[in-house]
């Protein structure tokens, strides 16, 4: 891929245009092929809950305001999160579109563009609740206000939820976006006077590259690359010869996806800082053990049979590679952007399912067997943190995912459900040192990232924030029901628990 077309180039007077990379690639086909769903493949849901105090209605009134004035000056700072990806039928080839407004536009009547990505939401639902209804999917980056029912003594509350196409931002910087969100809006609230829209006309100095730009990663890989990258792939090639994959259990029947849901689990901010002083004192992080947890309940699933069996899971984990970007492109400047990556090395950890026969295996080896692929998981993202050439693969790694674009003008079939489908894990940290708990009047509770799962897998989300640890699911009701996937994460912190020798107490839901 040339990297001269993926830099930014004026094609009209408001109007700039770049090619995609392979990352950015990988979901604008993906989003195409479902596109008979009316909805984005891993369409991308960033969630704040901010809560204020008892308000009169002419306060709700400016604080709604302060959110309007600071999404404008988001789009200066961060114009890519009004753009979106077409197909070129001429050139054959998908391409990131970025349209400015003409000179003082936005001074002298709200912009059509505002209109479309600013909604007031007043449903009576909470935030979490609304995405969960299966909520129309915006063409562009949509930040919606989400107003709750008003209740005497209880103040105005209002969950803001930011939706967008995957291919335009990911989950870490949505929650960069956010922040600056708020910075902007405290400002507005507080001193309203003082608050100035920027003027537009230059703001596409500030257009993000995508991450081939970002990182500087040549268009062509060196002999020694090449080498590697064919080495992978017959190892992730052999993995699944002559084995029995694992695969989560899902209900049959459905063969198109129905609507995305989102559960979650909290654990009390005592238990959340015994869980992470064990993972320390045991030398692994949070995630390391959480994702073995989740590959050990998918193998302990499995079917018993009149003999053992040996059966492997296969995953992969999720690399936010900011840090790999240039310095100017590492920041939360940069937020609007598709800046990750997966492993090239698919994860792999063996074991063998009891027969119908054998007795159940004691508390101690169950113990026993966790740890081991607790430092199966360790060693594996380790292997990919300290590799030096990882960063120059992770563009064919998007390329070798990515299925061909449907180019005809029809709307393609949708794909038929994965029968093997995994459980993975997305580890976003401690939230608290990208989103601030307070700015000004407006604070933060519970904040999120979730991709929109139209597959049968399940799609798991760990974060800490305000000291209290949350472990999420992401799934398609078609095949799974809350219930199920509840029982499946209240299992994942019980095996935690047991595990890391942690006493609980009861986490709470939302």
């Amino acid at each position: 891929m040339a990297t001269s077309n993926l830099k930014w180039q004026q094609n009209s007077t408001c109007r700039w245009e770049r090619d995609v990379d392979e990352a950015e690639a990988f979901y604008t086909t993906m989003a195409r092929k479902f596109e008979g769903l009316f909805d984005h493949f891993n369409l991308l849901h960033g969630y704040l809950l901010t809560i204020g105090q008892e308000l009169a209605g002419t306060v709700k009134s400016q604080i709604l305001h302060a959110l309007q004035g600071a999404w404008i000056c988001l789009r200066y700072d961060h114009p890519t999160i009004a753009s979106w990806v077409e197909y070129d039928h001429h050139a054959k080839r998908c391409k990131k579109i970025y349209e400015g407004f003409l000179k003082d536009e936005v001074h002298r009547a709200p912009p059509a563009w505002l209109k479309e990505t600013f909604q007031i939401v007043s449903s009576g639902q909470s935030g979490q609740e609304w995405c969960n209804s299966d909520p129309p999917a915006p063409k562009l980056p949509t930040l919606f206000i989400v107003t709750r029912n008003s209740i005497p003594g209880a103040g105005f509350t209002a969950d803001i939820v930011l939706r967008s196409p995957h291919d335009v931002i990911d989950g870490i910087g949505s929650l960069h976006l956010l922040q600056n969100l708020l910075k902007y809006a405290a400002r507005a609230y507080e001193d309203p006077r003082a608050f100035a829209l920027p003027i537009f006309g230059d703001e596409w100095k500030n257009l993000s590259p995508p991450l081939r730009v970002a990182a500087n990663i040549p268009a062509n890989l060196t002999p020694e690359q090449d080498a590697k990258l064919n080495e992978i792939l017959q190892h992730n090639a052999k993995l699944r010869k002559e084995i029995d994959i694992a695969a989560v259990p899902f209900r049959c029947g459905r063969t198109i996806p129905a609507r995305h849901q989102r559960v979650a689990l909290r654990l009390t901010q005592q238990e959340t800082s015994k869980v992470m002083a064990a993972c320390k004192q045991l030398g692994s992080s949070v995630t390391h053990v959480y994702h073995a947890v989740v590959a050990l309940l998918v193998l302990g699933s499995l079917e018993r049979r009149v003999t053992r069996r040996l059966v492997r899971y296969i995953n992969y984990c999720l690399i936010n590679e900011r840090a790999h970007c240039q310095k100017q492109y590492s920041t939360p400047q940069h937020a609007v952007a598709v800046y990750h990556s997966v492993s090239g090395r698919s994860l792999a950890i063996d074991w063998t399912v009891p027969a119908i026969s054998d007795e159940a295996k004691s508390e101690h080896e169950r113990r026993h067997d966790l740890l081991r692929i607790i430092k199966q998981v360790k060693d594996h993202y380790l292997t990919i943190r300290n590799d030096q050439a990882h960063i120059g693969l992770v563009p064919s790694y998007w390329g070798l995912s990515t299925p061909a674009y449907p180019v005809g003008r029809e709307v393609p079939p949708v794909p038929r459900p994965n029968e093997t489908p995994s459980a993975s894990i997305s580890s976003l940290g401690v939230i608290d040192n990208i989103i601030s708990p307070k700015h000004g009047f407006f604070e933060v509770d519970d904040p999120w990232v979730t991709g929109e799962e139209l597959g049968t897998g399940l799609g798991l989300f760990l974060v800490t924030f305000r000291g209290r640890m949350c472990l999420s699911a992401a799934y398609n009701d078609a095949w799974h029901d809350r219930a199920e996937v509840m029982d499946f994460l209240k299992r994942c912190n019980e095996l935690v628990f047991t595990t890391l020798d942690v006493s609980p107490r009861v986490a709470s839901s939302d």
